[in-house]
């Protein structure tokens, strides 16, 4: 199931650019000491990504997995994650929140404390195996995602796991800034041709 898990990890990355950090923990639970793990800085204006993932061994019940990353300069983020088996899976959710403090080693590494701030936003969840977080604009600095869930149903010694992505893109402008981007170059030639001297 690892090699698997690997694999998936790895395939995520390909399709979403350049990686910035692939993190698969094995039975990471993050508790004091270790209450997450930094995902790095993004660069949105270079399309920069991380992968990210948690695996266990026949281990039920509630978990709560916390993650940290940076983006600079501001843009828009994404999030995307699939747990296996998917019989084995509730509740599986992601949730978003600005990070007032933290103290964290370099891109994979381990943060020593978190303090966040507000929620920002909670994923979308279906099918039950599936969250997704869709093209969020986030000014730069830092932010915290935690990744909960209910796994039922493992037998001793079953692996599970899930996989995610976070993709940083330069944010995109909206129809009306093209249409006022249009429309201003427009007038700009209008303006041009009138002024040309006559013959």
């Amino acid at each position: 199931m690892k090699k698997f898990f690997l694999a998936a990890a790895a395939a995520l990355a390909l399709f979403a650019g350049p990686a910035s950090a692939v993190v698969v923990c094995d039975n990471c639970t993050y508790v004091t000491g270790q209450p997450a793990t930094n995902l790095g800085l993004h660069n949105p204006g270079t399309f920069d990504n991380s992968t990210f993932g948690n695996a266990t061994t026949g281990q039920n019940g509630n978990f709560s997995n916390w993650w940290v990353f940076s983006i600079q300069p501001a843009g828009d983020a994404t999030l995307d994650m699939i747990f296996l088996p998917i019989r084995n899976i509730s509740n599986f959710a992601v949730s978003l929140f600005d990070v007032s403090a933290s103290v964290c080693g370099g891109a994979g590494a381990a943060c020593t404390s978190l303090t966040t701030g507000s929620l920002l936003a909670t994923g979308t969840t279906g099918p039950n195996y599936v969250s997704l977080l869709d093209t969020l604009p986030l000014a730069a600095g830092t932010y915290a995602f935690d990744v909960t869930g209910t796994i039922s149903g493992l037998a001793a010694g079953q692996p599970a796991s899930y996989v995610g992505n976070l993709q940083t893109v330069g944010a995109v402008p909206e129809p009306e800034t093209y249409a006022l981007l249009a429309g201003g170059l427009g007038m700009v030639g209008f303006m041009a041709r009138r002024r040309k001297p006559q013959a």
